[in-house]
């Protein structure tokens, strides 16, 4: 019995009268070639039911791997925040910044840190200066405010967004697990006694989580078995926080608070309680909170590992643009043990 022979490159070339490179960039969404010839390639590909080789397709991709210096060695890391280093001040972003040029490194790219307001650049000639320099591939730090606006020439570029930006979110998009975060902390809490636990979160932050906290830490009430009315979230803005968060307090009386807003221990300092005897307190931030806080650990520099893995197989799969279904992945943060809550009950002395 004769055993079919398979389709491949070269009977699809010869079908289209096409060379077998072009068939093979085609198939791989090649930048170079008109929409209009991939389609072309793609439906001959189909109708002679052609199947990629695994082998081959392995072999291509250590190929590229081995040439990513010579094609697209250097990745950036763009902010656009009002001032160059106001972003990467941050020690979560320094942390991110660690974690992404390593990884960077390991494939063979050079990371570097662009801001797109050098010399009062605007979008358009930031463009061409990332272009004429041969970067293809973007990471977008998380923009100053979740709705800010970074206009450049995005279908020249492969683009992986830190966090979700709310008019750029059809790029990959690396964020923390917020949800998971918030019950994390809840579950820590719970396990230490805590009944009335508050939330506090600053307002342009709560936004720029599309309110996940909130809805988590909502969900985690109607699991509570206190007695009493929940303790109202408080979204915190305005030009006095440290007395918003007071008279909260104040009426409310939480015996533990969940915050994402850097004024509450000040407000707490001043009402005279005690951290953690009167009120225990968990940062859903701790590296960007004051010392010593308990709460959750955000892996920002596995997510920038994540972000240049992303990046670096949209960059071989020649993906430029935003996608059409928007995708992204989420890192779960973990539990920190500082000193602003009570130790689990196994732990403290009788």
């Amino acid at each position: 019995m004769n055993t079919p022979t398979a389709t491949t490159l070269k009977h699809i070339a010869e079908h289209l009268g096409l060379s077998v490179a072009a068939v093979s960039m085609a198939l791989r969404d090649h930048a170079s070639l008109p929409a209009t010839t991939i389609a072309r390639v793609k439906r001959a590909a189909l109708k002679l039911r052609y199947t990629p080789n695994s082998a081959g397709s392995a072999l291509a991709a250590h190929r590229q791997q081995l040439r990513v210096r010579r094609d697209f060695s250097v990745i950036a890391l763009v902010s656009n925040w009002p001032a160059r280093d106001d972003w990467l001040q941050r020690p979560s972003a320094q942390r991110l910044l660690a974690g992404a040029t390593a990884r960077a490194r390991a494939y063979g790219y050079e990371l570097q840190h662009h801001w797109a307001r050098e010399d009062g650049m605007t979008p358009a000639r930031f463009s061409r200066v990332l272009a004429s320099r041969g970067i293809r591939g973007l990471i977008l730090a998380p923009l100053d405010h979740p709705d800010s606006r970074l206009d450049l020439t995005w279908e020249n570029f492969s683009s992986v967004t830190i966090e979700r930006p709310v008019r750029y979110a059809h790029f990959h998009h690396i964020v923390p697990n917020y949800s998971a975060d918030l019950r994390l902390a809840w579950a820590r809490l719970r396990e230490r006694g805590y009944a009335r636990i508050g939330l506090v979160i600053e307002a342009t932050l709560a936004e720029r989580v599309a309110h996940q906290w909130e809805a988590a830490h909502a969900f985690e009430q109607t699991r509570a078995a206190s007695p009493s009315a929940p303790v109202p979230t408080l979204i915190v803005s305005g030009p006095n926080p440290s007395a918003t968060i007071g008279a909260w307090l104040r009426e409310h009386r939480p015996d533990a608070v969940i915050s994402r807003c850097n004024d509450v221990l000040a407000a707490v300092a001043a009402l005279q309680l005690r951290v953690p005897r009167d009120l225990g307190y968990a940062s859903l931030n701790v590296v960007d909170d004051a010392p010593g806080v308990s709460g959750i650990l955000q892996h920002r520099d596995v997510m920038g590992a994540a972000a240049v893995d992303a990046l670096h197989g949209l960059l071989h799969r020649n993906h430029r643009g935003p996608h059409a279904v928007a995708q992204g992945t989420q890192i779960d943060g973990s539990w920190h043990e500082g000193r602003t809550v009570r130790k689990p009950p196994r732990e403290r002395k009788p």
